[in-house]
């Protein structure tokens, strides 16, 4: 361990000095992840003497090939006790000084039993360290499993005043940047709370037993720390031929991913304007809105769609629009094998709830026009009609697949000028979502462009799932593309203004901008 450089205020220091029960080790390809995370369990094997622990990965090639290879390099041999490396022997390291060291993967054996358990799970573990958390071997359920686990109580004898006196019953997790359950569930929760104060339901922090956050000085305390940064940061320790491959091998968004470590790049993606940070709201904040509109005396323009399906799921999304042209998505549903019985009456609900008169047309799949039968039994008429009958009337969306995608995209795209409605600050999106909508967060950061034989990318989005997002184009059917205007265009000229006066109600001319933006919406909707 001895040969270890550690820059001040890098990555690896910054992971060395964090005290909390997980550490999520993320960012960019070869800045030293696994190498941190085996020197960090040396530590502990070191400094709690006769403790239990373990360290995995996702299948047993994996985790002889990289992790236990990246252990044998960093550990002195003269630690060592008991060590066989045979491809039969048992995988576990015995330490001089009564540490035992357990090599374990990950894989289940079957998946299709939410029951069941990973085959590392027969023990009590005082640490834990798994490599490649993100690999698709492994699912969120395997990481609630482990935590069951991490119970240990070993004495810690070394003299690091910060360090857990017993246990230390911390886990370290290192990975690069995914879309799976590692970011939905562990770091996505951890940014909100970081760059907003959010605190979701999945953020990990102390709790009560009612599942309440426990403040401390009026701050919540978290159990979970991210700690990431770029392949350069650990430049200082490669060859540069190393980085100049990087470099020259990955271009765009393989590049934000797997060298700059950017969580949010993924090639190929329909939407890669969209941002969770960004786009989507915790929904007391939306509220917050609505209710501030009404009491501004602005006529609240709504605007609704919907994807019929049987078999696959049925979408159907609410949205409000406010006084300067941002679309709220706010409710609606998604779900497979619902009658139209059942659908007519939930979206009917969902529009009382929202004020939306149930007269007003929902844009809609146009082969809902065409579609006899659906899954009511009643052949004579179309999905149109027996909605229309149930006191829902459709009216056929835009079906113009890339013309959609663009307009969405537009309401997605950063605009230098605009203001966000939650936050007031400038350079903002002209759509977002509820938080609570997380089936449309999920299938947005899903939903990819369509590859050919060859593997390169087609003008069409693959269609397996995109639901959420054909009714978000069906939905802005009327309303006009985002334009990439300087707002000084925009402005009134001066012989309009010269009678205006410096001193103005605000609320009354929000109020009079709203009636006309309500006008020229009550055309649209």
């Amino acid at each position: 361990m001895t040969n270890y450089i550690v820059k001040e205020d890098g990555l690896n220091d910054r992971f060395f000095r964090s005290r909390a029960k997980i550490r999520v080790l993320g960012g960019g390809f070869a800045n030293g992840k696994t190498a941190s995370a085996c020197i960090e369990a040396l530590k502990f094997a070191r400094d709690y003497p006769g403790s239990n622990g373990l360290m995995a990965r996702a299948t047993y090639p994996k985790l002889n090939d990289t992790l236990r290879k990246e252990f044998i390099k960093w550990c002195p041999k003269q630690w060592i006790k008991n060590f066989p490396l045979g491809q039969n022997s048992s995988n576990m390291c015995t330490l001089k000084n009564g540490t035992t060291i357990n090599f374990r993967y990950m894989q289940q054996q079957s998946r299709g039993d939410e029951a069941a358990t990973s085959n590392l799970l027969s023990a009590t573990y005082d640490w834990i360290v798994v490599d490649q958390i993100e690999d698709p071997e492994i699912v969120h359920k395997d990481f609630l499993d482990l935590m069951g686990r991490l119970r240990g109580s070993t004495p810690y004898i070394g003299d690091d005043p910060t360090m857990p006196h017993t246990g230390p019953r911390m886990m370290i997790l290192t990975c690069n940047p995914t879309r799976n359950w590692v970011y939905k569930r562990l770091v996505h929760p951890f940014h909100l709370y970081k760059e907003r104060g959010v605190i979701t339901n999945d953020l990990i922090v102390l709790r009560d037993k009612d599942g309440k956050p426990i403040k401390k000085d009026d701050q919540v305390q978290p159990l979970l720390d991210v700690i990431e940064g770029s392949t350069y940061e650990n430049a200082h320790v490669l060859e540069p031929d190393v980085i100049q491959g990087l470099e020259s091998t990955y271009t765009g968004q393989m590049k934000d991913r797997f060298l700059l470590g950017k969580w949010a790049a993924y090639e190929g993606l329909v939407y890669p304007q969209y941002n969770d940070i960004t786009h989507s709201v915790e929904h007391t904040d939306i509220m917050k809105l609505w209710n501030k509109l009404i009491d501004d005396g602005y006529m609240i323009p709504i605007i609704d769609g919907y994807d019929f399906g049987i078999a696959v799921p049925s979408c159907y999304l609410l949205s409000f629009v406010d006084n300067d042209g941002n679309v709220i998505i706010v409710d609606g549903f998604y779900k497979s094998e619902m009658g139209i019985l059942e659908q007519a009456d939930k979206i009917r609900s969902i529009r009382q709830r929202w004020g939306l008169p149930q007269d007003q047309d929902c844009w809609a799949d146009p082969n809902i026009f065409k579609r006899y039968g659906g899954n009511s039994g009643n052949v004579n008429e179309t999905v149109a009609s027996q909605f229309a009958n149930l006191g829902v009337p459709m009216r056929r969306g835009n079906n113009d697949i890339l013309g959609g995608i663009v307009k969405v995209g537009s309401y997605l795209t950063i605009s230098r000028f605009h203001r966000n409605p939650f936050t007031g600050d400038f350079s903002a999106p002209h759509l977002y979502v509820s938080r609570d909508l997380d089936w449309w967060i999920d299938e947005i950061g899903g939903y990819y462009w369509d590859k050919d034989s060859k593997g390169e990318r087609d003008d069409k989005p693959n269609d397996r799932n995109d639901h959420a997002m054909d009714t978000t184009k069906y939905m802005l059917t009327k309303l006009e593309a985002i334009a990439r205007l300087d707002p000084r265009l925009n402005q009134e000229p001066g012989y309009l203004q010269w009678m205006e006066s410096d001193i103005v109600e605000p609320k009354s001319r929000k109020w009079r901008h709203g009636r006309e933006r309500q006008q020229q919406m009550s055309e649209i909707v």
